[in-house]
């Protein structure tokens, strides 16, 4: 299927790829495999992994019908959860499994709606996997489903996985080339005056000859 990670049609059939194949293994314990229909918490009839769509009372189904009926929904689910994000390719395998299990159990418009899709669009992942934890509520009157706490917790945990194990893979900055330091001014001079070292020679012997000049003239005068 295009755009999908967890699956593609070979031969008219649709196979899970490698990703797929964990996403099964994890979800599917998650939802639980029942062969014959059944009502949920809430009292939705629901049979196989989960599914809802088109179960009534009395459904019954083989194992075989199940991971097919599993791979599709769980694709279609993950289709309508990448409409929602602006990158969704850009995210970490487990966190992308973790994400796609949350969809598929709460729906793709509430996971379109939820603050866990809003931190994604921001590029906050390890918020968005926090945010898997406002999702444990359910039944009328609305309480607390320690099921649903249960299973937010390790799909939570695989998703904060996947973004440590992306965040260490990225190279670290390159080091930078410490400044070149900066040359200290020379001291300021009292204007007009000429600093010692630079004083030529020859002004030195200029003065020294007059000096001796002078000396010499007034010996003469002495005399």
């Amino acid at each position: 299927m295009k755009g999908s990670r967890i699956a593609k049609w070979t031969g008219g059939v649709l196979v899970a790829t490698g990703l797929g194949t964990a996403l099964v293994g994890f979800t599917g314990p998650l939802e639980g495999l029942r062969l014959v229909a059944y009502q949920d918490v809430v009292g939705v009839w629901t049979a196989c992994y989960g599914e809802t769509e088109g179960i009534k009372k009395g459904m019954r189904f083989t194992r075989e019908q199940c991971d097919s009926m599993f791979i599709g929904s769980l694709t279609e689910h993950e289709a309508g959860m990448r409409k929602c994000l602006a990158a969704p390719d850009a995210l970490p395998d487990k966190s992308y499994i973790a994400f796609v299990s949350v969809t598929y159990n709460i729906g793709v418009g509430g996971f379109c709606g939820s603050t866990m899709a809003r931190r994604l669009n921001a590029g906050d992942v390890r918020g968005a996997c926090d945010a898997m934890m406002m999702w444990v509520k359910g039944g009328d009157p609305l309480r607390t489903i320690q099921g649903l706490v249960n299973r937010r917790e390790k799909e939570r945990a695989l998703c904060i996985e996947g973004a440590r194990a992306a965040s260490a893979a990225l190279p670290a900055p390159a080091p930078q080339p410490a400044p070149a330091p900066m040359p200290m001014p020379a001291p300021a001079e009292p204007e007009g005056v000429v600093p010692e070292n630079n004083a030529p020679w020859w002004g030195i012997a200029i003065a020294v000859a007059l000096m001796a000049a002078g000396i010499a003239a007034m010996l003469l005068r002495r005399k």
